[in-house]
């Protein structure tokens, strides 16, 4: 498969699933929870103004993560009907309000998930690395942000995958320590 193709496949069959249960999907979570979620996505982004805002920034944006935003420009995931959610990927447009941190030469927020920002650095990516996402808490400043070994199409392909589990915690979730850390 090629670099930027799977974010078509993952967005494509997410449509597909909510378009065959009534825009509602059935989830089970952690723990046997389960739970009803929609998903909402915005129109597409036009290609000539994220080239603008690619320039602007100085920096290019990543293939998978400048597709994804031709598909839709940004949207929100995984709300519960009643009571929403807490995990939307930006508009390119509110992504410079959105990344406020002093220096944030090089990183963007693309993404806030349940208290936790996602971040491209755009160095790391204009270096060569696939590897340029990252996470920190949303209190946290960028030199505090942790690898997550991945580039944004297996990111959003797992975060769909998992349910919208923070699935690069889970690691900290082992036997030994599970109860403890769950209360």
């Amino acid at each position: 498969m090629i670099q930027g193709e799977l974010i078509n496949k993952t967005i494509g069959s997410l449509k597909k699933r909510l378009e065959n249960n009534n825009e509602l999907l059935e989830l089970q979570l952690g723990e046997g929870y389960l739970t009803q979620a929609t998903c909402k996505f915005n129109e597409p982004a036009n290609e000539n103004d994220l080239l603008e805002f690619q320039k602007k920034l100085g920096y290019k944006l990543p293939e998978d993560y400048f597709n994804f935003l031709t598909i839709c420009n940004g949207c929100s995931l995984f709300d519960h009907p009643q009571y929403g959610g807490e995990a939307y990927l930006y508009k390119w447009q509110d992504i410079e309000d959105a990344t406020y941190e002093e220096p944030y030469e090089g990183y963007i927020k693309i993404a806030y998930i349940y208290q936790d920002n996602i971040v491209i650095d755009l160095k790391a990516y204009r270096e060569g690395s696939h590897n340029y996402l990252m996470v920190k808490g949303h209190i946290d400043h960028f030199h505090e942000a942790r690898p997550l070994n991945m580039n944004f199409e297996l990111w959003f392909d797992r975060f769909i995958i998992c349910q919208g589990d923070k699935f690069w915690n889970w690691s900290m979730y082992t036997a030994e320590n599970y109860y403890r850390l769950r209360g």
